[in-house]
């Protein structure tokens, strides 16, 4: 026997009983069979309540089954009431097996006769070792409702979606994140309705491709569809929880990343990379034109002395308007779109006679039909180059969209800005051709965006607008598809203030 063995345990014990000879013969007991009791003796419900209410509780409650002002049966009611674990032993004179059966099914953990004292001490080590156990497996359970409580607040707080599916696909689990990423409310991912095929197909496939083969995959990139249907780019990480289980009751999570952001990040810098590039090309072709722009402006100038016929001579003057303008957009080319320094007063009617002249052949030969709504004429303060410039990317679009022939409506009017108040006048550019889907409408204004194939440079109407923002007006377009059952058309509305609002004007 080791020396742990024969050193006295304390023991705290609790005595219901109402006589001291009795409780002396049972600590004595007690001392005899390797304890060092420490007894508190109790005869009434109130002093029992004041050792339940003690910072330490006792280790075993010992009650006789008769007092004269309490009871073994009361006293076990009480320890009940209380919540408290410990073990409870009832203690009596003359035992009848009916006292005893009823004293075990009212919760006691045993029932012992004063008589024969020698069953105590097996019953004592018995229950102090269940109620060890106990205490161990309540504290166990309770770090373990802590540890699962952190692990859901953490889940719950990531920035990083979460979800968790059966091996049907049926989503079992998805934190915060994923339902903002998704667009679901709180709780409608794993009601059943949502599967991971619903919202990412690829997911399905990876779990498939997961199955026997590995715990987990490198991330991948793909797409996720919102609750509105909206596609949102991300980066999933996909991994089986319980691989070792049969494949019908395997889990498998996914980490979803949006990666919304980043991808607009990095078109904006491939746009500006892009940008940079074309403004030194731009740069360096306008730099290669110049000079052969300077002889046929003096060839014109020498043709302008020449006799020539008034026809001749108004074809000239028109040849000799449209080279300035080249010479002008040569400059702007220069400085990137730069703003020409010095606004002037500007016929609208007159600026846009011009450019119909300058299409007129090809409108012609594709059997377009111009239709001219004109408001009296309207002087407007602006920079006449750049909104000629403006005018010719939306009839020349007007014209590219009525391959088969059709009509290009121009309308002028006063106008007052819906916004901002200001007076202007406002053009009107619409055709009848076939029309843009609404995913073109949404990306027409962005530089480098095209549809004419090598044609087009993508930068006609982003440019446009800059040049519409710098004169603190507004270009806005609608337009319908064609299809089998309906017509397209096509309407932009470009809006320029009568005047330019000098506090408004940044210079480049």
């Amino acid at each position: 026997m080791s020396a742990e063995e024969l050193e006295p345990r304390h023991l705290k014990v609790l005595l219901i009983e109402d006589n001291p000879d009795d409780a002396f013969l049972l600590e004595r007991h007690l001392r005899r069979n390797g304890f060092t009791p420490e007894v508190t003796r109790v005869e009434t419900t109130g002093e029992m309540l004041a050792v339940l209410e003690e910072a330490t509780s006792p280790d075993v409650v010992l009650a006789d089954y008769n007092l004269p002002n309490f009871s073994g049966p009361a006293a076990l009611q009480l320890l009940k009431s209380a919540g408290i674990d410990i073990p409870f032993i009832m203690m009596s004179g003359a035992v009848s097996e009916e006292t005893a059966v009823e004293s075990m099914r009212a919760g006691a953990q045993d029932y012992v006769s004063k008589q024969n004292l020698t069953r105590l001490i097996p019953a004592l080590e018995r229950e102090l070792k269940e109620a060890f156990a106990r205490r161990r497996r309540v504290a166990a359970e309770l770090a373990l409702r802590a540890s699962e409580a952190r692990f859901h607040r953490l889940v719950e707080a990531m920035p990083l979606s979460l979800l968790i599916s059966a091996a049907s696909g049926r989503i079992l689990y998805a934190n915060g994140a994923a339902e903002r990423l998704l667009g679901y409310a709180p709780g409608d991912i794993p009601s059943g309705i949502v599967t991971l095929d619903s919202i990412c197909p690829t997911l399905n496939e990876t779990y498939s491709a997961l199955k026997g083969h590995a715990v987990s995959i490198e991330p991948f990139e793909t797409v996720c569809t919102t609750t509105s249907g909206q596609k949102v780019d991300v980066l999933i990480g996909v991994a089986l929880l319980n691989p070792e289980s049969a494949t019908e009751d395997q889990q498998v999570a996914a980490f979803i990343a949006d990666l919304t952001l980043q991808k607009k990040s990095e078109e904006l810098l491939r746009r500006t990379e892009k940008l940079a590039v074309t403004g030194r090309l731009a740069a360096s072709i306008a730099h290669e034109i110049n000079n052969p722009l300077e002889a046929v402006t003096n060839c014109l100038f020498l043709l302008s002395t020449a006799e020539l016929s008034a026809e001749s001579r108004g074809f000239l003057e028109l040849a000799q308007k449209e080279l300035d303008r080249v010479a002008q957009i040569t400059v702007q080319t220069l400085r990137f779109y730069r703003r020409s320094t010095h606004p002037s007063q500007m016929d609208v009617r007159e600026l846009i006679e011009t450019v119909i002249a300058l299409f007129e052949s090809r409108m012609l030969a594709l059997q377009i039909k111009v239709i001219r709504e004109f408001e009296t004429n309207v002087l407007v303060l602006a920079h006449d180059g750049e909104i000629r410039q403006v005018i010719v990317n939306l009839i020349g679009n007007a014209i590219d969209a009525l391959s088969k022939g059709g009509h290009i409506l121009i309308r002028t009017t006063t106008a007052r800005h819906w916004r901002s108040g200001r007076d202007g006048i406002r053009i009107t550019v619409a055709d009848d051709g076939m029309g843009m889907s609404a995913e073109t409408q949404s990306h027409i204004f962005e530089p480098f965006f095209s549809t004419k194939g090598i044609t087009g440079a993508g930068l006609g109407l982003w440019v446009s607008r800059e040049i519409v923002d710098k004169h603190q007006g507004s270009l806005r377009t609608r337009s319908r598809q064609a299809s089998s059952s309906r017509q397209g058309w096509t309407v932009f509305t470009l809006f320029i203030p009568t005047e330019i609002d000098p506090s408004l004007t940044t210079e480049s």
